[in-house]
Order: C-alpha cells, then structure tokens, then sequence
C-alpha cells in the first residue's frame, strides 16, 4: 500500500508520528531529493529547539531592535546555557551554531540562519512551522501584524502555516511572493541562482511576481497539490509544472486501492487522476478497449503510470500541470 506521505508529514510536524512512520517517511525524503525540506530532525535537535526558545525570552525579551546595544549585558547568561549545551551534547554542536547566529539588529525582529549541515525546524508566533535548509535564513517580526504575517526567506524552507483567514501568510523572496491563509508548501530561492521554484503539498498557494508599482494585474498563478512553478529571474517568466513525486491528495479507504483486475485503461487512469489530483487528458478514443491487470501498490505515481501505458503500448508527456496520454493502444 503506497503511504499518504502528506499525511505523515502533518503527523509528524504535530508530533504524533510513530516511530515505524517516521523511518518510513525519512527514507521516502531520502529517495526523493525535491523534498527535502521535510527531512525529520533528531530527538537533540527538539531539544535545542526548546532551549533556543528560552534563548529568545531571556535574552531578546519585548524588543529586539537595536540588540547589539544590551547585547553585552545578557552574554553572560547565554554563554552559561550555550555552555551547558556544548557540554551535554556534544554531537549536535553543528545545530547550536545556528542558534548563536540568531540574534540580529533588524528593527523589531529575528533572523534565523541555519548554519548546520542539517535541516532545522522552527515555529512561529502563530503556530506555524518552518523546516530550514542548511545555508539558508529566515527574517520576521517579533509579533505579527493584524493584517497579515510576512517573512522573508533566502535559501530553502518547507512551511506548514497554521490556517488564520484574517491575516494572510506571505512569504517574500527576492523576486516572488507566496502567499496563503494556511498550507503547506516548499520555497527555493538562493540568492545568486537563475531562479525560483514553489511547490505545494497541501492546500492552495498564490504565486505572484513582486513589483515596484502598483498594478491592476500581477504575473502569477493559484498553485494547488502537486503543483509546482519555476520563475526564471532573467527572462522573468515563470514555467508551470508537476512536482517530481506527486502524494495523494484524495485519500483512498480501499487497503488493495492500486490492484487492477482487468479494469478498462480509461477508468485506472480516471482514478489515478483522482488520488494525485493531476489533470491526465487521453487522445482520442484508442483506450476504448483496454483492460489492465497488475497491482501498483507501493509504487511511486509516475512509475503507476509508466506500467499502465507500456501495457497497452501507450505513453504519456508533461504539459504544463496536466498529463498528456498518447500512442496506437492495444491491439
């Protein structure tokens, strides 16, 4: 049976995954490249989540402008704790470098650099959760405004944002802006590469371009599940697309949902349609006639689809965020 991958992410960010989902869902991310944002962290790493968050209490307190000014005055206590830290765990000073780069002199505000080798995770004000890739930093305010929650990200970031209609969450890159009133999704943008990419595991997510002017229009998309957009910084075109490993998005209660058992073509594609969200639009009428028989569980979407096409001598293309299916079909 193919897990639902967004759903182990969901139990695994609010902390109810079992031990067995959790390794099942390291090794997916780890076969999966393109996500990993979502890789799990160490039982040490929640630890010094925790002591960070004191960290920011009794060091930051009510306002963090201008902190190199009282800086000095709360080293000696840092220091103690980051003492305490690098003496009990030794093996996770990478991550607590992290942590000694968080303090900045942004007005009325944090930035948070991920200098460890390893994703790190980090909630917000409002509940939301930020899984930060190595070399990348986030920036954002003490308290978010009534409005809406902005934050500002170079590098890579998975977001799992905690749903609130009246204030949008807005994440800003140097060339786009997602934004989105609860989802999740991945963000890309590493200052000096070509472009962006955003994808998204749940929900819906607004893309658009950022600009200088006020404009009736902007150049943008609605992402939903599956969906991906790479936007070129030069050109300043953005290309629509298909993630590399789509998850279900419809959930399925049948346990054999992927065994086939002389089932016309047509139908075993409608219904992959339905599990993974993906538009798959066939030519003409040739699959009136064909049956497919095999069991697909466990088995990654893209590949479902190959086995299915290849037995009735067919094939598919990408076409922007649908699936064009193609060929002589069966005899």
């Amino acid at each position: 049976m193919t897990p639902n991958y967004d759903i182990l992410i969901e139990k695994y960010l609010s902390g109810n995954v079992t031990p067995d989902e959790e390794e099942l869902l390291g090794k997916y991310l780890q076969e999966n490249p393109m996500q990993e944002s979502e890789v799990m962290l160490s039982e040490k790493a929640m630890i010094g989540q925790r002591i960070k968050s004191k960290l920011f209490k009794s060091t930051i307190g009510k306002h963090s402008g201008r902190v190199w000014l009282w800086l000095p005055a709360a080293a000696a206590s840092v220091l103690l704790v980051l003492g305490l830290v690098w003496s009990f765990f030794p093996k996770e000073r990478g991550y607590f470098a992290a942590i000694a780069s968080v303090l900045s002199d942004k007005e009325e505000g944090f930035e948070v650099k991920n200098t460890s080798r390893k994703p790190q995770r980090l909630t917000l004000e409002d509940g939301s959760v930020v899984i930060l890739q190595p070399n990348s930093r986030i920036s954002y305010p003490e308290h978010f405004g009534d409005r809406k929650r902005m934050v500002y990200l170079h590098g890579e970031a998975f977001f799992n944002v905690k749903r609130d209609p009246a204030k949008p969450f807005i994440v800003s890159t140097e060339n786009l802006a997602t934004q989105v009133l609860g989802t999740s999704f991945h963000v890309k943008s590493y200052d000096g590469a070509g472009s962006i990419e955003v994808q998204v595991a749940s929900g819906r997510v607004s893309v658009y371009e950022v600009s200088e002017r006020r404009q009736a229009s902007r150049n943008g998309f609605i992402l939903t599940p599956n969906q991906k957009i790479v936007f070129d910084k030069e050109s300043r075109k953005m290309e629509l697309g298909i993630v590399k490993n789509p998850t279900m998005v419809k959930p399925v209660e049948s346990r054999q949902r992927f065994e086939f058992s002389e089932m016309p073509v047509s139908e075993a594609l409608t219904m992959l349609e339905g599990i993974y969200g993906i538009d798959i639009v066939i030519e003409g009428d040739v699959l009136k006639n064909c049956l497919f028989t095999g069991d697909l569980n466990d088995l990654p979407m893209f590949e479902q689809l190959d086995l299915i096409c290849k037995s009735v001598n067919m094939e598919y293309e990408r076409r922007g965020t649908s699936l064009f299916v193609y060929g002589e079909g069966c005899p």
